[in-house]
């Protein structure tokens, strides 16, 4: 079984790398806990060994019989994404009865995240699921823990220190999706305003880098200003009030860049009585974006399956976990990326009550 696996992820991982390099039964979730874990002895993995690069070790625990434990750390586990991302997790690990998944949250410090993962490595355990604040900042903490024998999935958001795998949204391609049918609903010619990302987010800037590259093919449409609202509602509808008063009856079109920022918009484009006349694009795909395109407040967005990426995340861990892969000697993370579904109000409805989250 381990030979089958091993060879499996090695296929996976050539897959994964070569695209880096051209491109990326129901439980309820555990309870958020905002208390440090304690510090404990761990047990590293046996010494690795090398072939062709690739390093491999040999594992300690039989994954699918040795009690197994495993960590979810989200930026905000409050988020509706950070819930459904734990919704996958522990559906898929609850196939094992051996397993355990605890959720620790950060509450958005960047400093408490990477303290938690030193911890988690200190009480020795098996596998860390990640969406850091801070790609920088927990790149030491990452490293520890590979480096301990425990294997560091990201979801949506890695680190620039190379770990066992990243399962992500797709960023660039939708911010090019988005441009796209902005310039089909404008017919190529308009004004378009962006509500941003935190400043440096890495999602925020493939997003922006996918839209700006595929809007400059529409030389009709001009982006008449951008302006960050750090992910919030509130802040975007802010945003979206300063630029009504600005510019009027010149905006035509808004991207945001997540859902929560476009209903933020929507919110203050309705408010300002403009509902209807101009177009408005987030992307994620949570349930309330889904409502508000069902109400017309928002035009659409570019949906992802947040639980079955959850799940993914599961799956990737349990295969590493089950083969003699040291993931602690990759150069690159692999990267695996969900695939999307651009919906508007003609298509709303077959995003079903069981896939919104």
């Amino acid at each position: 079984m381990k030979k089958l696996a091993t060879l499996f992820i090695s296929m996976l991982l050539l897959l994964s790398l070569a695209a880096c390099g051209s491109a990326n039964s129901s439980n309820a979730p555990a309870p958020a806990s905002s208390d440090t874990p304690a510090s404990s002895e761990t047990t590293p993995a046996a010494p690795a060994t090398t072939e062709g690069g690739l390093g491999f070790v040999e594992r300690t625990k039989n994954p699918y019989e040795d009690p197994m434990k495993f960590a979810w750390i989200p930026t905000r586990a409050s988020e509706a994404n950070a819930t459904a991302w734990g919704n996958g997790l522990r559906e898929e690990l609850g196939y094992w009865s051996n397993t355990e998944l605890n959720v620790f949250d950060p509450e958005g410090d960047a400093e408490q995240q990477a303290k938690i993962v030193s911890d988690l490595v200190a009480q020795g355990y098996d596998g860390i699921f990640l969406q850091t604040i801070n790609p920088d900042s927990l790149s030491a903490s990452v490293r520890e823990a590979e480096e301990a024998g425990i294997p560091v999935v990201c979801i949506n958001m890695g680190t620039t220190e190379p770990h066992a795998a990243l399962v992500s949204m797709t960023d660039f391609e939708a911010g090019q999706v988005i441009a796209d049918r902005i310039a089909e609903e404008l017919n190529g010619e308009g004004n378009v305003v962006v509500i941003q990302a935190k400043v440096g987010a890495v999602r925020g800037v493939n997003l922006e880098d996918g839209f700006q590259t595929q809007l400059a093919k529409y030389p009709g449409i001009k982006i008449l200003d951008e302006q960050p609202a750090d992910w919030n509602m509130e802040k975007a509808q802010t945003v979206m009030n300063d630029f009504l008063t600005k510019y009027g009856d010149e905006i035509d079109a808004v991207f945001a860049h997540n859902d929560q920022m476009a209903e933020g918009a929507g919110m203050a484009v309705q408010s300002a009585g403009k509902s209807g006349e101009i177009f408005i694009w987030g992307a994620n795909g949570e349930t309330k974006a889904l409502e508000y395109i069902e109400q017309g407040i928002i035009t659409g967005t570019v949906y992802t399956n947040c639980k079955e990426q959850g799940a993914t995340a599961a799956r990737i861990m349990m295969l590493y976990l089950n083969s003699n892969i040291d993931t602690s000697t990759f150069t690159k993370t692999p990267v695996t990326k969900m695939p999307p579904i651009t919906v508007d109000a003609s298509n709303v409805s077959s995003i079903t009550p069981d896939m919104r989250w």
